[in-house]
């Protein structure tokens, strides 16, 4: 289970507090349209009241004056249609209002996912972050148009209609007060019962985006091991639970709410019209009066209705505020006061480090290195020796548990995001490209100017390559840069790196997947910096790094070899001899295959 499956509780109050802050973000239209909301219902409650003038005036005692009737009737109509248009106006309102909430708490939420630490991007799945941030916060939406303005209209309708009951006849009045405590409790069995199965329905979503997402990246893979009916069967399991889940919350709903509602108002309703219709018939009680009253329960019954049969969206959305409240609540990276100082020279020192993914587990252990600005050294290794992790040790993606990392005898954690970014450039093995245009892509919005982008392209050998393009810089790629080869993907991401002019390079075997002679232009393109830039290569090709100042062995998690190559193969016994010397026999053994 990752972090984003698990079932820990949420502090629910926090998260409500965080929906309701945005009802009150915008305190002015808020009042607006709570004011639309009273004036709205006020007029909804005259329509009854006119009503039963209309009646007990001029039917009953069979006298129709003109006048008196047409100003009835206008008082009417007009008080139906202000009624309507200032429903449409209070509805605008709260969209308005929920708009503004999803827009800001999706932006809040994707801001604050670009600074978390990459060790939460270890355990999460990408559907499921994918779903919190657009789905989840969409749903939250719910609280604002379907829940909030819903319930504090049918609030006020019913404080309205209580109270013209109360001016007709305060026992019907009385009889219809009895149906709130059992509404409320229908409520309160309703979550109960469904809140889990909400949780679970939200969470059932998240894993078939998530399987969805996956399966798509991985579709490669998928096809070539003829993974195809497993996955489907993955994928219908999820799907399979996430229909029953649902089909559960309906049933609830359906037995829990607007039906019990219903009939709780027809029982009510045939009581009244018994004992009330039998006073009307004595003389004691007046027809207008049971005409309102039944308007009245009529309409009485509805809002409640449709504030039990909102809390089923009122549940949804709390539960993926709760799930988006979580999110927030995940620590970002750790900042310390920022020095002011940008990183000029390069020079890096690293005293004592150890690292390890669990706390229990070290993958680096008491790592000593001190580089010089300008200096190129190269990190080798075998395969889980730690090499990519200390690089990204360097990029402050972890925090070590023990030991220290400076940058021009500055702690690295002190230098702020900006600064860090900018000084250190960072060329990763598998190469991420836009779906954008060269010139985006190598910009990274850092808005360094055609004259700057052009040069790094230059730098990396790609810039004939581009020329050669229909629209040049402005050519677009397409998703994962398909309109590039896997060399000429790797030289933008070089020249990506070197377009910022940064004091510190730092390459992931930048040339594992590329050809012998693209990786011949990526060394001269590296050749030429040489002096300029500090430069830490890790490489699995012994032969890439045979020119740098200082190579450093690990194994194991260890650094137990240091020196340029030939004091390193002065080493009879030394591990990185016999790895050079394992490739050179593998070359040999290829040339002669070939």
């Amino acid at each position: 289970m990752t972090e984003l499956n698990s079932n820990e509780s949420v502090d629910s109050s926090g998260s409500f507090r965080l929906l309701m802050s945005y009802v009150f973000a915008d305190r002015p239209l808020f009042i607006k349209a709570l004011l639309l909301v009273v004036i709205a219902t006020g007029l909804d409650v005259l329509g009854p009241i006119l009503g039963k003038v209309f009646i007990d005036r001029f039917i009953m005692p069979d006298d129709y004056p003109l006048w008196p009737i047409v100003g009835i009737i206008s008082a009417f109509i007009i008080t139906t249609v202000l009624g309507t248009f200032l429903q449409y106006q209070q509805t605008l309102k709260f969209i308005n209002i929920a708009l503004k909430a999803v827009l800001d708490i999706r932006k809040r939420v994707f801001s604050h996912v670009l600074k978390l630490p990459m060790a939460f991007f270890d355990k999460a799945r990408t559907g499921q972050l994918v779903s919190r941030i657009t789905n989840d916060t969409e749903s939250i939406k719910d609280i604002y148009v379907q829940f909030l303005a819903n319930v504090l209209s049918n609030v006020i309708l019913l404080i309205g209609i209580l109270t013209a009951m109360a001016i007709l006849n305060i026992q019907l009045m009385l009889i219809a007060l009895l149906l709130l405590p059992i509404v409320g409790g229908l409520i309160f069995i309703y979550q109960h019962f469904s809140g889990k199965i909400v949780a679970k329905s939200r969470q059932l979503r998240s894993d078939i985006n998530a399987t969805i997402s996956e399966s798509i990246a991985g579709m490669s893979v998928i096809q070539a091991t003829n993974q195809q009916q497993p996955k489907l069967a993955q994928f219908n399991e999820i799907n399979q639970g996430y229909y029953q889940t649902r089909l559960q919350t309906i049933k609830i709903a359906s037995f829990l709410l607007r039906p019990a509602i219903n009939l709780l108002s027809i029982i009510i309703l045939v009581g009244v019209v018994w004992v009330f219709g039998r006073q009307v018939v004595e003389g004691v009680a007046q027809i207008g009066v049971l005409y309102a009253y039944l308007n009245y329960l009529g309409r009485f019954t509805e809002p409640l209705a449709e504030i039990t049969q909102r809390f089923s969206l009122y549940q949804q959305a709390m539960v993926a505020g709760d799930r988006v409240y979580k999110l927030l609540q995940e620590p970002a990276l750790v900042q310390f006061p920022n020095h002011g100082a940008a990183i000029e020279h390069g020079k890096l020192t690293v005293r004592d480090l150890s690292f390890g993914y669990h706390q229990d587990q070290y993958v680096l252990k008491k790592i000593n290195i001190n580089i010089q600005s300008g200096d190129f050294y190269a990190i080798v290794g075998h395969t889980g020796s730690g090499k990519s992790t200390l690089l990204s040790l360097l990029l402050n993606f972890y925090q070590p548990q023990h030991g220290k990392i400076f940058i021009d005898d500055h702690l690295l954690p002190s230098f702020d995001h900006d600064t860090l970014r900018n000084g250190i450039g960072f060329i990763a093995q598998e190469p991420f490209i836009l779906s954008s245009t060269i010139y985006e892509n190598i910009d990274m919005g850092r808005s360094l100017g055609q004259q700057a982008v052009e040069q790094a392209a230059r730098e990396a050998h790609l810039d004939e390559v581009i020329q050669q393009m229909p629209d040049g810089y402005q050519t677009q790629l397409g998703e994962g840069g398909l309109r590039l080869s896997t060399g000429q993907r790797q030289q933008l991401i070089i020249a990506r790196a070197l377009a910022g002019s940064p004091k510190i390079l730092l390459l992931d075997e930048a040339t594992a997947n590329v050809d012998s002679e693209t990786e011949q232009v990526v060394q001269k393109a590296l050749n030429r910096l040489r002096g300029k830039v500090t430069m830490i290569v890790v490489a699995h090709r012994l032969s890439t790094i045979s020119h740098a100042d200082n190579i450093l062995v690990l194994d194991k998690g260890e650094l137990v070899e240091q020196g340029n190559h030939r004091e390193l193969m002065r080493l009879k016994s030394g591990v990185y001899r016999s790895m050079y010397e394992l490739q050179r026999q593998e070359r040999k053994l290829a040339q002669l295959q070939a």
